[in-house]
């Protein structure tokens, strides 16, 4: 049975869900921390008592989204399907979390307070994929004798500078749409492709 949260607690609760749809409508700095207590339904005073400013709100809300997503998301090497497979179904799930769970809206305000403010947001853009995930499945998959024995995590920056080149700055920069259906199929087909050209263990 879930615990039932303090009333402390859910108005914690409710401030984050408020300041997350007013980063994304109004990004960082057009954030109005009045239309956040009144959507929240809660006082100045509150709010400050629980996010002593709106940086520190900002960083509350991100920091709570990557935890839930590294915290739920997780892949397991399955030994008895093909690497291209896995890592079709990881791109997929990757494109869930990047469009559904922060959005590019959300990702937008984050680039920006990336270049206004790179220290705060330092690593936020690379926080936005599983990154501890796809790594540890590449170590699985270096184990199982399917990835070439190169460092995991340079493995990862080049798969994360693949799929943010197909999925992540088109959409961000406004230059294309989220891609859909066949075309979305493509593009993860070509991101795996490319990927295992590199590395695929070939004895």
């Amino acid at each position: 049975m879930q615990k039932k949260l303090t009333r402390s607690q859910q108005k914690h609760v409710d401030i984050i869900n408020a300041a997350k749809e007013e980063f994304i409508e109004f990004g960082f700095l057009a954030a109005n921390m009045d239309r956040i207590t009144a959507s929240a339904e809660v006082s100045k005073r509150t709010l400050y008592r629980h996010f002593e400013s709106k940086e520190v709100l900002f960083e509350s809300v991100l920091t709570i989204i990557n935890d839930s997503v590294n915290e739920s998301v997780s892949y397991h090497f399955d030994p008895d399907k093909s690497t291209e497979e896995q890592l079709i179904e990881i791109a997929y799930k990757e494109i869930d979390v990047l469009y559904k769970t922060y959005g590019i809206a959300l990702a937008r305000t984050i680039v920006m307070e990336f270049l206004r403010q790179p220290e705060m947001a330092k690593n936020l853009i690379q926080n936005i994929y599983s990154i501890r995930a796809v790594t540890q499945w590449f170590r699985s998959a270096i184990e199982a004798k399917r990835l070439k024995d190169v460092d995991p995590k340079l493995m990862t920056d080049v798969y994360v500078s693949l799929f943010q080149g197909l999925f992540f700055w088109p959409q961000v920069m406004h230059l294309d749409s989220e891609p859909q259906g066949e075309e979305l199929r493509q593009k993860i087909e070509t991101l795996s492709t490319i990927f295992l050209q590199s590395y695929e263990f070939v004895e």
